[in-house]
Order: C-alpha cells, then sequence, then structure tokens
C-alpha cells in the first residue's frame, strides 16, 4: 500500500514537471522573407485613365454573353438588374437607366418599354462588334448630355482590304436547358467598296432546380445587319447601315413577359480622317431607330 502511495506520487511529480516546462521564444529573423500563395485577379487593363477597351468577341466565363449587359457585368464596376434568364438592365457604379449612356456604332437606341424590360443592351449582341469601350463617370462630352455613371460604346471596326478578299468568322455554343447559339460575321470587299454581313441566334429553355421546379428563364432572339461601304482613299469613308432583329423572354422578376423585342435600324454616315490644320477629322452620321416591344 505505501510503494503504491510513493509510486502515485512520483508520477503525479512526474507530469507535473513535464507540463511546467517552459517553452523559449524564439526571435524571428529581420532579413527572413514570407513566400504567400499566388492571388491570380483577372480583369481588363485601362487603356487610358476611367477607360477600358476589349474585344467582345473574346468570350467570357461562364458562357459567352446573350445580350449586352450578360457581357458588361463581368467588367469590375458593373452589376445586373436581373429579369429573367436574359435582357438585364446593366448597372454601373450603383447608377443605372438615363444616367449609363449606351451606344451602338455611334447611335442611341433607349427601349420602349417605361419599366425597363427591353433595356437598350436587350438589342446588343455583342459577338457581332468589334470593341467594346467603356467611359467611367461624366468627364467626357464627346457622345451625348448626362452619363453620369458612364458611357458603354459598342463599335463596329471599318474593314480595309487592300485587293479583293472574304472574311469570316463564326461560333457555335451548346449548353444545359437547351442554350443553343449561333454568330456568324461575314465581310467582302477590296480597296474600294466592302459589303458586311452580321447575324446571330440565342436560344435557352427555362432553368430547372434540383427539386424539379422550373423558373420562368426562357428566350429566343435574333439579329441580323448589314453594311455597304465605300472607300476611295485610305481617309474617306461612306457607309449605310440597315438591320433588323425579334426575339421573346420569360421573366421571373417581372409579373409579365416580353412577347416581342422587333428592331429596326437604318444609319449614314460620312468620315473623312487627316485633314490637316485644325481639324484632325470630320465625321456626320444621320440614324434611324425603332423598337416595338410587346408585354403579356
Amino acid at each position: 500500500m505505501y510503494q503504491k502511495d510513493v509510486f502515485l506520487r512520483i508520477t503525479s511529480l512526474a507530469a507535473a514537471l513535464a507540463a511546467s516546462f517552459p517553452a523559449w521564444g524564439q526571435a524571428t529573423d529581420a532579413n527572413a522573407v514570407a513566400t504567400m500563395d499566388p492571388v491570380v485577379i483577372t480583369g481588363v487593363a485601362p487603356s487610358a485613365p476611367l477607360t477600358f477597351t476589349t474585344d467582345p468577341k473574346i468570350p467570357r466565363q461562364p458562357l459567352p454573353a446573350s445580350d449586352g449587359t450578360d457581357y458588361l457585368k463581368t467588367i469590375p464596376g458593373f452589376s445586373s438588374i436581373r429579369n429573367g434568364g436574359t435582357n438585364g438592365d446593366p448597372v454601373l457604379r450603383g447608377m443605372f437607366g438615363s444616367r449609363l449612356n449606351l451606344l451602338t456604332n455611334g447611335t442611341s437606341m433607349p427601349g420602349a418599354c417605361p419599366a425597363r424590360m427591353d433595356a437598350p443592351s436587350s438589342y446588343i449582341s455583342p459577338e457581332n462588334f468589334d470593341q467594346l469601350t467603356v467611359i467611367k463617370g461624366p468627364q467626357t462630352v464627346l457622345w451625348g448630355p448626362g452619363a453620369s455613371a458612364g458611357t458603354v460604346k459598342f463599335d463596329r471596326d471599318t474593314p480595309r482590304f487592300t485587293e479583293p478578299g472574304v472574311r469570316f468568322d463564326g461560333s457555335l455554343l451548346g449548353g444545359s436547358f437547351g442554350r443553343n447559339d449561333q454568330a456568324a460575321d461575314l465581310t467582302v470587299g477590296n480597296d474600294k467598296v466592302y459589303t458586311r454581313v452580321t447575324a446571330n441566334h440565342s436560344h435557352s429553355q427555362d432553368y430547372e432546380d434540383g427539386d424539379g421546379n422550373k423558373v420562368p428563364s426562357r428566350w429566343d432572339k435574333w439579329n441580323a445587319d448589314v453594311t455597304l461601304g465605300f472607300t476611295p482613299d485610305a481617309d474617306t469613308l461612306y457607309e449605310l447601315t440597315a438591320g433588323t432583329g425579334d426575339g421573346e423572354a420569360r421573366y421571373a422578376g417581372r409579373g409579365m413577359d416580353g412577347s416581342q423585342f422587333k428592331r429596326e435600324s437604318f444609319g449614314l454616315r460620312f468620315e473623312k480622317r487627316n485633314l490637316g490644320g485644325v481639324l484632325d477629322k470630320l465625321e456626320a452620321q444621320l440614324y434611324y431607330n425603332y423598337a416595338d416591344h410587346v408585354m403579356d
């Protein structure tokens, strides 16, 4: 009994000494370099202060855009007011509507619905354009009044040929819930004249959640545009454009759906560069845009 009591005391003392053994701090080397895990940030590099330029034909993740807003929301500073699967309303720095100026080839397409079920970006197929320019803030006065949030420009480049030729760019897309897109861009011309035809079609069925419930988000839309250009020399351009389009979309976030998004566009443009003296460029443009939007 006595030996067992002594053994327990010795064991307890050894455990106490082990638990109270001091831990000595180690001084950090002042010249030591800590290596952290790399962080990858992807964004559009500014081409000038508050100005961003990119190629809308380059696909963005997770899927190529079905309209202008779908593409803009991939650029830092933009978000979207969703209606359904497509035709959202773009928001830049918390401002939208008339505070954000949207232009296509220098022309404005305000939309027909006062509730903005057909925002201007609803009639834009990004893949049919060559350049997207975002000018944040109201500093520029080149593109019309207002635009306290900024200005967004979708533009097509002027094709230049040194000899007769044909250029073609096209894409096909397939995805879940019946998503399928087709886009084509065909240009034929020589050093004096050219013809360019762009067209696209985008379709998707309603989204279905994990419980099998359908969320109204189906859409079907198409656009087609033709451009005739005359370039008598490297600094002169005469251009005639015409376009049309239509579509329909189901809206989970609204009390009604959009059963028609009809568009008609006509334009005439003249441009003269390298004038010398005071003027660097002279440009004149006439255009007509018509939107017929029906809700049900």
